[in-house]
């Protein structure tokens, strides 16, 4: 795979394979501690349980002999490549910090396959082990339909890495893998139990909902009615891997609350507040350049379900029709989400929503950063309800045309979200930003975006705790803020038109695809944005900000290597601060005059200006004192310069 970035119920196999080894006569060495270091091979066609397993020309055959087996730091289990098993994978041990066990490939061919073909909970599974690290797999997990649809849906997971005895257990890695098909159930935390249908329950509670699909992260409690200590995995990554048709989700991580009837509540897996002292989230989390799509399944909801984490990065990954929300925080704290491109989420399997990317219920401090979120149902959706705290920024993202709201405030008194520098694009929906009923009660400052819309009169949700600051509105017809001091109208210059093609498993996220919604030279957007002290660092591109004055939207503008002339821009009023419309303005440089005539709002533009020093510009009108300045046209960036102008008394 090549990545390009810019910058059903429980089954009961597994449970009893340990004890079917032992009846079927394996070697006494199985289970027993092996020798440090050691490479095992496992060949399903040539290999035998008789073998020592130590070599390529004496491989094991069966899943069962590795199951049986306790492996230790630094070993490796290698599966041929080329050949496949039915039933589950579930080595024993644990490795350590500096020497994990590997589960991985040898030989050339098609990845190993290991199906459960929903006759097991989980196709490879790892249980209170840590130091692991699995590469280069095919994994399904698909019972056969057999009735009617959904009758096939059941608790199945791709690969499973769980734990119940409490502490920490650190280090998985899973890195280029494919995980597909995996026919699990979709069981939501509320909604209405009307909606039933097979495979599909609401109001299942916390611990039995969204925990079904292909790669799943979660702790567990061996004994709801005395949980113990919560179990909190550290250090996960899942990198450079596919994960296709499996619902519930794609990715998912989730810890233990004790929500079901009978169960202790431990709260670890909720958090009542921003320093929640039961609240056991699980740490240090990397979803890194992945390919999840869900099409083709009407059961495959959440890409990426990132809930009780403290310490997450998701970056690079594309996420392709999936339903409910294609990337989603919940009970989560300290993650970062960028460069992704999520597109096409749909409604499926009863969900309400389908969103691009959703930092919901009690998340803090998430930044949602330099993605492509399009043509989805809802672009970005700010969902922290239900608690009396939370905080995000969504800046420098691309957000265009999803068919509802490109962004959907629905969060509720006590929180606070900052929606600044993004590029908001809408040309299907009615609605750019949209908020009403109690979610007006949250906190929302929506700073320095561009706001472009080809259909009239689209909603500008106003209210006295959304504040609008040096926004760029333009395209159609739109009901300016009122609150907005600073607000840019008109045109915003962009340099294309959006087309495609998007991102796939090959690609990667095609970032490139959103370039053409950068402004051209002397756009209104260039120069008139407010500072925010806490603006990243860097635009949509990886370029640094700011380029001299803050620009407005998600690029911040610089001359193209090979535009030998530049522009001047700038605003005329009065000595009141009112705009001077009609006024001309004329650039003197270098013997050469350049002229421009204001617009409404008193903004001017003088394009095609060859670079050079000590230009004067002058503004004139009837009735007013005519104003003068003096402007540098430099390669790097447009020249802003305002001239006020006096009214004769």
């Amino acid at each position: 795979m090549r990545w390009i970035l810019i910058g059903g119920r429980r089954r009961f196999g597994w449970v009893l394979v340990p004890v079917l080894v032992s009846l079927f006569g394996l070697p006494a060495a199985a289970g027993a501690a092996l020798p440090p270091e050691a490479t095992y091979y496992v060949d399903a066609s040539r290999g035998s349980d008789d073998a020592t397993g130590r070599s390529p020309a004496s491989p094991w055959r069966s899943l069962e002999r590795v199951n049986a087996t306790t492996f230790g730091p630094g070993d490796r289990i290698l599966l041929r490549a080329g050949e496949s098993w039915h039933g589950h994978l579930w080595p024993k041990g644990s490795g350590s910090p500096e020497r994990p066990i590997v589960l991985d490939r040898y030989g050339p061919g098609a990845k190993p396959a290991v199906h459960g073909d929903g006759q097991v909970a989980d196709a490879v599974r790892l249980f209170n082990q840590q130091h692991w690290e699995i590469r280069n797999l095919e994994v399904t997990n698909a019972a056969p339909l057999t009735g009617a649809p959904g009758t096939n849906l059941a608790d199945l997971r791709g690969i499973h890495v769980a734990g119940d005895a409490g502490g920490q257990l650190r280090h998985f890695r899973i890195e280029s893998v494919d995980v597909h098909d995996v026919t699990g159930e979709v069981n939501w935390i509320g909604g209405d139990t009307a909606g039933n249908a097979p495979g599909i329950t609401f109001r299942t509670g916390w611990d039995r909902s969204k925990d079904t699909g292909g790669i799943v992260f979660r702790g567990l409690a061996a004994d709801p009615a005395n949980p113990g200590t919560a179990t909190v995995l550290d250090d996960i990554v899942v990198a450079g891997s596919t994960i296709r048709r499996t619902s519930f989700g794609g990715i998912i991580v989730k810890q233990y609350t004790g929500s079901n009837a009978g169960a202790v509540h431990t709260g670890w897996g909720e958090r009542a507040g921003r320093d929640d002292p039961a609240f056991a989230p699980h740490t240090n989390v990397v979803l890194r350049n992945n390919f999840i799509t869900q099409d083709g399944t009407p059961y495959g909801c959440n890409g990426i379900y990132l809930t009780d984490v403290r310490g997450g990065l998701v970056e690079g990954n594309v996420v392709y029709r999936t339903g409910t929300s294609g990337i989603e925080m919940y009970y989560a704290d300290s993650v970062v989400v960028q460069r992704n491109e999520v597109y096409e989420t749909q409604q499926k399997a009863g969900g309400a929503d389908s969103n691009g990317i959703d930092p919901d219920n009690a998340t803090t401090n998430i930044d949602v950063q330099y993605n492509f979120v399009h043509d989805n149902g809802d672009g970005i959706l700010l969902c922290q309800c239900g608690r009396n705290f939370g905080d995000t920024r969504i800046r420098y993202n691309v957000i265009k045309s999803n068919t509802r709201y490109q962004v959907y405030l629905h969060s509720l008194r006590g929180t606070t979200a900052y929606v600044y520098h993004n590029t908001i694009y809408n040309d299907r929906g009615n609605h750019l930003i949209f908020a009403m009923g109690s979610n007006l009660l949250a906190e929302y400052h929506i700073w320095n975006n561009v706001l472009y819309s080809t259909r009239d009169n689209v909603s500008l949700t106003t209210s006295p705790t959304i504040d609008y600051e040096s926004n760029l509105y333009g395209g159609a017809a739109l009901a300016v803020p009122a609150d907005d001091t600073q607000p840019r109208v008109g045109d915003p210059v962009f340099r294309g038109v959006v087309t495609g093609p998007y991102g796939n498993e090959s690609t990667g996220p095609r970032l490139d695809q959103a370039l053409p919604l950068r402004v051209g030279s002397g756009s209104r957007a260039v120069g008139t944005g407010r500072v925010v002290d806490d603006n990243g660092g860097a635009d949509f591109t990886g370029a640094s900000v700011y380029n001299g004055l803050p620009d407005v939207g998600a690029f911040e503008y610089r001359t193209p290597p090979r535009q030998p002339w530049e522009s001047v821009n700038g605003f005329v009023t009065d000595q009141n601060g009112a705009p001077v419309p009609a006024a001309t303005v004329v650039l003197s440089l270098h013997g050469r005059q350049y002229q421009a005539i204001t617009e409404a709002d008193g903004f001017y533009r003088i394009g095609g200006v060859s670079f050079g020093r000590g230009g004067v510009l002058s503004a004139g009108k009837d009735g007013y004192v005519a104003a003068t300045g003096t402007v540098d046209v430099r390669h790097g960036d447009t020249t802003r310069q305002d001239l006020t102008m006096t009214r004769n008394s």
